[in-house]
């Protein structure tokens, strides 16, 4: 969900897809409210974090989330 409070609107997402293992970051800018990740590898956790963005700069980061994916 968007911010609650925002100076000016939000133009976007921004998505950060850590591999746990390997401390390999991904960031990827996001224009809806909705992102597919594709390409991850199987039996592997990751972590995610989400922050909105608008004219003014990033806002505060979400709390990290923690996944692990399945099989094929």
């Amino acid at each position: 969900d968007p911010p609650a409070f925002s100076d000016a609107p939000i133009q976007g997402f921004r998505l950060f897809c850590t591999e746990t293992a390997t401390g390999r970051e991904q960031t990827v800018d996001v224009d809806g409210r909705s992102y597919r990740l594709e390409g991850l590898k199987k039996f592997t956790e990751y972590r995610l974090r989400f922050l909105a963005y608008n004219r003014y700069g990033p806002g505060i980061s979400s709390e990290e989330l923690t996944v692990t994916t399945l099989s094929d």
